[in-house]
């Protein structure tokens, strides 16, 4: 649980700054005032009914001290004993890694889907329980302690209709429930033998090589996080099995997993095995080309990439070395897939946010993953890459904490306004930082530039898109890099990938066209040092459409560090998560919910796999 929010009689505590941490802590500003969990003002004093008390408590203020605190009688409106301190938790639940607001969809293992209401406390025979209170269908409620968490979920669509509540008392939710997990067993079958071909595989075991793991971590220059080194013990098991490894590497934007892909790609080089890197985009191609070439210079690993921007006779060579032998890494774009390429002994693929690669291009990586390690990097799973992760038909590794001396993002929603716009350049340019526009309407770039160039003159301004030809792209690219470009008028291009410190404002034009994911992706591409990042989304419609809202809102809530899983989850409440299973599950998981349903799955598929 979060550190809850203290008082203390006699500190400076304004009253509007304790309403917006109640309120981020999920209060409900009301009055009267009904159950914990809610507050409201008093003349200029302030009633809270803490989640983690039994009463409610009175706050008084002597200008911007805390006077006193009390606690305080709902039905009489006196006060009671007073206290020198008090601690006051949220109103969250935190469930499945993700944060559960008041108002939301949650679903009971025994009674099915109600509505988050509130936490609450109350004593019972001389003891203080903690409660949490759901909703159901004609006012039902229900209170689940504390301690029965686990019978909990989180509800996540995959359509956009909001769920029908239970009611309870019924059989209705136990025949929905009953049906699902019948669905279940049978699906758990059908697909443990598709995954089971890669576990009764055979691979040749690597062996953990000391020496060239003590080269690769002398050249990373910073100190490994505690998720890192973890992550990093996990796949170096999976390497030693004589089974392929198949791991995702969940892990927010500049959290390591880039690094965790070097370390793999290490320990196979020195076991003889060569390497794919399959990156989405060739600007990030060509940038894991730079970092590999210093990173492996003290060691005998030749790396080579492909890309649009490789000429064909280079592109030839590439791959007739690779057949022989002589590659030991080879670092591409999607092309690679297209060339059919031969490997003299290919032992690790790494793929970099498999969601960027088209469905022909996933069919023809499915049979290059046969009898060979794989390691999936993402940031922001996409709705099948999380649900395979959940449902225990994948092993994963999430990268939680930040490196050390990272900030949050400061994020804004803001409607379009050329002074807040120039004025955010100007404030990041007048620091020596480099800023992203991203407007992302190829045609109108130059026009972009331009009003810019108008609004801010004397900075050095450039456009970088993907339809520029090879030469112009990579020269403005990096000639950014080098710090001679004030502002780049980008598209999405910069969007995966992209390690540039010096980089600190973002400011997206028409950022209500974008997906969750790719806002939080793009927003990725700055606060990559100690210094602090700022990023403005901003809109021109005068009414956003509900979805667009709720993205920006989403973006707006999770500045904190560490948040692409929570976005994914958001990310698939928002759009949907379509037809994951085929159309037979879909009804099933939108009966139970995503979460449960994965449950279930994982259930049976532990079952099976027992067997």
């Amino acid at each position: 649980m979060d550190k809850g929010l203290i008082l203390k009689v006699g500190k400076n505590h304004t009253i509007a700054e304790i309403a917006a941490q109640l309120i981020s802590f999920g209060y409900e500003k009301t009055s009267p005032i009904l159950s914990s969990g809610q507050f409201h003002y008093l003349g200029g004093d302030v009633i809270i009914f803490p989640t983690n008390s039994i009463m409610p408590i009175r706050l008084e203020f002597f200008g911007d001290d805390l006077e006193s605190i009390n606690y305080f009688n709902l039905e009489t409106s006196k006060k009671g004993k007073s206290v020198g301190v008090v601690n006051i938790e949220d109103n969250l639940l935190r469930i499945e890694g993700s944060k559960t607001k008041p108002g939301d969809y949650i679903v009971h293992i025994d009674h099915g889907i109600g509505l988050f209401s509130h936490r609450e406390t109350k004593k019972i025979n001389d003891e203080e329980i903690s409660y949490i209170v759901v909703n159901y269908l004609n006012q039902d409620v229900l209170r689940v302690p504390v301690g029965q968490i686990d019978k909990l979920s989180r509800y996540i669509g995959i359509g956009r209709r909001k769920p029908r509540l239970n009611k309870l008392g019924t059989a209705t939710w136990e025949r929905t429930y009953r049906k699902t997990y019948n669905d279940v067993i049978k699906l758990a079958r059908e697909l443990l033998e598709v995954y089971a071909s890669r576990k009764i595989a055979n691979k040749k075991p690597l062996h953990f090589n000391q020496k060239w793991e003590s080269e690769i971590v002398k050249t990373f220059g910073f100190v490994e996080t505690s998720d890192q080194i973890k992550t990093l013990e996990e796949v170096y098991l999976d390497l030693q099995k004589n089974v392929p490894m198949d791991r995702l590497i969940c892990g927010d934007v500049g959290f390591g997993k880039t690094e965790v892909a070097i370390r793999t790609i290490t320990q196979a080089a020195a076991n003889g095995c060569q390497s794919v890197v399959l990156a989405p985009t060739t600007i990030l191609c060509e940038q894991h080309y730079r970092l590999f070439e210093k990173r492996f210079a003290d060691l005998p690993i030749k790396i080579a990439r492909l890309s649009r921007f490789t000429k064909k006779d280079e592109a030839e060579k590439i791959l007739a070395e690779t057949a022989t032998g002589n590659v030991d890494v080879l670092i591409s774009t999607h092309k690679i897939l297209r060339n059919n390429p031969s490997f003299e002994n290919l032992g690790l693929l790494v793929i970099d946010e498999e969601q960027k690669f088209g469905v022909k291009d996933k069919e023809k990586l499915k049979k290059l993953k046969e009898n060979i390690d794989v390691l999936t990097l993402t940031a922001t799973p996409i709705p099948r890459t999380l649900f395979m992760s959940l449902s225990g038909l994948r092993d994963i590794s999430r990268l939680y904490s930040p490196p050390v001396n990272r900030l949050a993002i400061n994020t804004r929603v803001e409607k379009y306004d050329d002074f807040i716009i120039s004025d955010a350049i100007a404030k990041e340019t007048g620091r020596g930082g480099q800023v992203y526009y991203l407007h992302n309407e190829v045609a109108t770039t130059g026009g972009a530039k331009q009003k810019l160039e108008k609004m801010l003159p004397g900075l050095k301004i450039e456009v970088a898109h993907g339809q520029m030809g090879e030469s112009a792209l990579m020269g403005t690219m990096s000639k950014f890099t080098a710090g001679e470009i004030d502002v780049l008028v980008c598209s999405t291009i910069i969007e995966n990938g992209l390690d540039l410190p010096n980089v600190n404002t973002l400011i997206v034009d028409e950022s209500d066209k974008f997906g969750l994911s790719q806002l939080y992706q793009i927003r990725g591409r700055i606060g990559r040092s100690s210094k602090q990042a700022y990023a403005i989304f901003t809109y021109r419609d005068k009414k956003l459409t509900q979805n667009a809202l709720k993205r920006l809102r989403a973006l707006a809530e999770n500045t904190e560090l560490g948040t692409g899983y929570e976005i994914a989850l958001s990310d698939l409440e928002i759009r949907g998560g379509g037809n994951i299973l085929g159309r037979d599950q879909h009804g099933n998981m939108e009966a139970v919910g995503l979460v449960l349903y994965s449950k279930l799955l994982e259930a049976a598929v532990t079952k099976f796999k027992s067997q």
